[in-house]
């Protein structure tokens, strides 16, 4: 298409060039100049995708034929982004299949799945992980763990460190930067995370609104009030008390009226977490993970939340974790906080259009968004029993390499910005919610360091805002379970 491009615009240019001899005019040679010009500029407009090409470091490789084995969780999503039999159509499960199929031809090994438990009857699953690698029978030469529960079986000495793996390059841009840059412990690091898995994706924490009544009551451009900086949860709590209206006029406060949120106290609440980009951890003279928090800092955090679930007239909070996305996709609210995999299957049939905006900054002065994604992602380690640490960093670096080619691509432009989202503003808003994306130390080890991470969704359940009484009651036992996970992992050989 591009030669025959190429070859008309020259033809084009070239008929008044002929012309213009039999006048004896100089128009031949400014004619040809135009076509190369414009013919160059329309070549280069249709290059591809940098991502489609982005390289990797792995050398020629050749595993034989070898069988490399993932342990996967239960879920029918989980499983199926390690791992397709056939094409099915959809094309992001197809992609993933496309992917294995050239990784597969490039390192001679096969791919192959072990299926666990799912999330309901994980915590069998890790006893029946622990006993396979403590009987060191090599049955898995990766997992892809849970990130709630996985990272407990790393205190006790069951993965390799990443960090020594041939073949995984952690700098590469399909590695999630904040899990290899904090999960460091002690210069160890047996977790990663990334394009991989698209359970990376699904998870993101997002606001939505419902642009029809963003029209209709005549509020201002939000994805400008993002772009300007102004996207802050004052600004939110402020537009969400104006939006209360008793739509049944039965002087009852539910989901036949509209409001200006629709939330739940639990999951949506930890989405401020990261979304006003808190650290619970700073790192000692030995670059170890110590606690260290702000408690001003906190207690302002936990008041302002409070503030926009319980004491705005415009906010619908539930006490647990249901959010009603049927209540907004029926124009009952203005904003909804959910993450991506609602939007998908929840909001696809929606009639009017919504858009999708990161969580609120804490004030203007905070430097970036940031984006939670749920613990329900899946780390990737290696245990240490592997029959072939080599080859079990080559497949997931070159896994890795390949969905950050067409998988992500998939996921995210086919399935989100095309298929879900409606405008190419909100698909613009998705590469920021993304590039936001923070995943810290003390979130993905909270369960095995005494719960820190759960702060919102301890206090907001309870409709409570006394952070120093709740902090006061737990910040001795976390502290001590921190100061106990960094010693094990420091006596690991």
């Amino acid at each position: 298409m591009k030669k025959i491009l190429i070859c008309l615009l020259a033809l084009l240019a070239g008929m008044p060039a002929l012309s213009a001899c039999g006048s004896g005019t100089p128009a031949e040679t400014t004619g040809t100049e135009d076509a190369e010009n414009i013919a160059g500029e329309t070549a280069e407009t249709e290059t591809e995708d940098p991502r489609a090409n982005y390289p990797d470091t792995l050398p020629e490789l050749d595993f034989q034929g070898a069988e490399m084995v993932f342990h996967v969780r239960g879920e029918t999503d989980n499983q199926k982004e390690i791992y397709m039999e056939e094409m099915t159509g959809d094309p992001v499960y197809d992609a993933v299949y496309e992917r294995n199929q050239m990784v597969e031809e490039r390192l001679n090994a096969s791919i192959n799945i072990v299926v666990g438990g799912a999330w309901d009857q994980y915590d069998q699953t890790i006893g029946e992980i622990r006993a396979s690698i403590a009987a060191s029978d090599g049955a898995y030469d990766a997992i892809s763990g849970w990130s709630a529960r996985i990272p407990v079986l790393s205190l006790e000495g069951l993965f390799l460190d990443l960090n020594t793996i041939p073949h995984i390059n952690l700098e590469q841009p399909w590695w999630n930067s904040s899990v290899t840059e904090e999960l460091q412990i002690a210069g160890k690091l047996y977790f990663a995370t990334g394009d991989i898995v698209i359970s990376h994706l699904k998870p993101m924490s997002v606001y939505a609104f419902n642009q029809k009544i963003a029209a209709d009551i005549g509020v201002e451009n939000l994805y400008n009030v993002v772009n300007e900086h102004r996207w802050t949860i004052d600004y939110v709590n402020t537009l969400v008390a104006e939006q209360y209206v008793d739509l049944n006029g039965d002087g009852n406060r539910d989901t036949e009226d509209r409001y200006g949120l629709i939330c739940s106290s639990v999951n949506d609440a930890d989405g401020y977490m990261q979304g006003f980009r808190i650290s619970m951890i700073s790192r000692d003279e030995n670059n170890l993970p110590v606690l260290e928090i702000d408690a001003e800092r906190m207690s302002t955090i936990v008041e302002k939340v409070y503030a926009l679930m319980w004491e705005n007239p415009g906010c619908y909070a539930t006490t647990d974790d249901s959010t009603d996305m049927l209540a907004f996709a029926s124009d009952h609210a203005l904003f909804v906080t959910t993450r991506i995999g609602d939007v998908m299957w929840r909001l696809a049939d929606m009639e009017n259009d919504y858009g999708l905006l990161p969580y609120p900054l804490l004030d203007e002065t905070q430097s970036a968004y940031g984006t939670r994604v749920q613990d329900s992602m899946n780390l990737m380690c290696i245990p240490i029993d592997a029959k072939n640490p080599e080859m079990s960093g080559a497949v997931l670096e070159a896994l890795a390499a390949q969905s950050y080619r067409t998988v992500t691509p998939s996921f995210f432009d086919i399935a989100l910005k095309n298929r879900y989202s409606r405008d190419e503003e909100t698909a613009k808003m998705m590469d920021l919610i993304k590039d936001s994306v923070l995943i810290n130390f003390e979130s993905l080890y909270n369960e095995s360091i005494g719960y820190p991470w759960t702060v919102l969704r301890s206090l907001m359940p309870q409709k409570s805002k006394n952070f120093a009484s709740y902090w006061a009651g737990c910040e001795g036992t976390i502290k001590t379970k921190l100061e106990q996970a960094v010693q094990m992992i420091q006596n690991i050989e």
